[in-house]
Formats: structure tokens, sequence, C-alpha cells
């Protein structure tokens, strides 16, 4: 369990890191709102995955009901009933972001705040990303690969933001930092693991070598002393 909460911990870093790129697209607490619960789902969905040793199919659903239930409020929080629940209206549109909402934020002016649909992309790249990055951190024998979702989310939002932004030179650059801590600390978890498998398997073969030496020791007969005359 703390190895996982850590992992968690480390893996937000990364992500946050990652969707800074996207404040200039949206400049909008709306967004900041959806990167926290995005990363909180995301994060849900892996640790139940882990500790009920679910497969790819009931994480993918398990996804997709996440995005269904809440992505209305995060990504389309006009249509949200309350401003919590989601509406057929609400649904519609989250789907057509999916599919238009990509298109769009490279043509309309930025900022976009959270107009209409347009935060259905980076709430896409949030919740999926975290999902795929922390199960493979905490299920992969390549945990390294995990460094792949706060990369293309990083550059999604340099593709999608402005052209003149100084924030993703800077965020850049602690992702850099970040990632590099990350790929050691595997490298020195990974070789610590290596060791102790090691040193309990030397310590097994050399107690099933002594065990057949104490045998015969305590079988073989002891000659009795010679009475003396």
């Amino acid at each position: 369990m703390p190895f996982a909460l850590a992992q968690t911990a480390g893996f937000f870093v990364l992500m946050g890191l990652g969707a800074v790129t996207f404040w200039p697209v949206y400049r909008s607490s709306s967004f900041v709102i959806l990167v926290a619960a995005g990363l909180v789902l995301g994060a849900a969905i892996s640790l139940a995955g882990l500790f009920l040793r679910l497969s790819s199919f009931w994480i993918l659903l398990l996804t997709v009901i996440a995005f269904a239930l809440f992505g209305v409020a995060l990504a389309v929080p006009s249509q949200a009933l309350y401003g919590v629940l989601p509406t057929l209206d609400g649904l519609r549109e989250l789907v057509m972001g999916v599919a238009l909402g990509w298109k769009q934020l490279l043509t309309i002016t930025l900022p976009v705040g959270a107009y209409q649909a347009l935060l259905v992309p980076a709430l896409v790249l949030v919740l999926v990303g975290t999902v795929v990055g922390l199960s493979t951190a905490l299920r992969s024998r390549r945990a390294e690969l995990a460094l792949a979702p706060p990369a293309v989310l990083f550059v999604a939002g340099i593709v999608f933001g402005p052209t003149d932004a100084v924030l993703p030179i800077v965020a850049g650059l602690l992702l850099l930092a970040a990632g590099i801590l990350w790929l050691v600390w595997w490298r020195l978890r990974r070789r610590r693991i290596a060791i102790d498998e090691l040193t309990r398997a030397t310590r097994g073969s050399e107690a099933v070598r002594r065990t057949p030496i104490a045998r015969v020791t305590a079988r073989w007969p002891v000659a009795p002393s010679p009475e003396p005359s």
C-alpha cells in the first residue's frame, strides 16, 4: 500500500507538469478543477485495478463509466444539471467533443476557458493518461513506460497552445528533471529487488547443501569409548 501511494504521488507530479502547457489554452479555474478531478478519478481506477486484480477490459469499462458520469460536470459544465449531474444534451456534447474538440482547439482564438465542449480533449488526455500511466507504473515490469502519458500531455499542450508561450519551456525543464528522477528511482529499486532475490536464493542453496551433511552426521553411528582396564 505505501508503495502504491508513493507511486501515485510521483505520477501526479509528472502529470501535473505535463498539464501546465495547457494553461495558456484555457486560463480558467474549470481547467484546474478538471485536471485535479481527472487525476483523482484515474488514480482510483488504477488502484482498484491493482488491488482487485482487474483485467484490462474492466479497467477500460470503469474509465468509460467515469468519463460518462463526471465528464459533463468537468468538461461541459454549462450542460450539467445543478452543475454536477449529467444531462442528455451534456452527454451528446461530451461525445461530440471527443471527436471534434481537437480540431476546434486548433482553429479558435485562445484562451477558450470553459467554452462549449472544448475542455473535453483535456479531460480525455488527463483521465486516460492517468489510468494508462499509473496502471503501467503499478503493474508492469517496464514501469519506465509510465512516462509516456505525461510526455504526450505536455506535447499536446504545446501543439494546441500559443506559439509565443514561455511557460512550456519552464514546465519542460521541470518535467525532464522529474522524469530523470523517476527513471533513477526505478533503476535503483529494480537493482535492490534483484540483489534481495539473489541473496535469498544463495541462502536457500546453502541451506539445501548443508541439510544432507547434517543428516548424515546425525545418523552416523558413534563408536563407544573403550572401558578402562
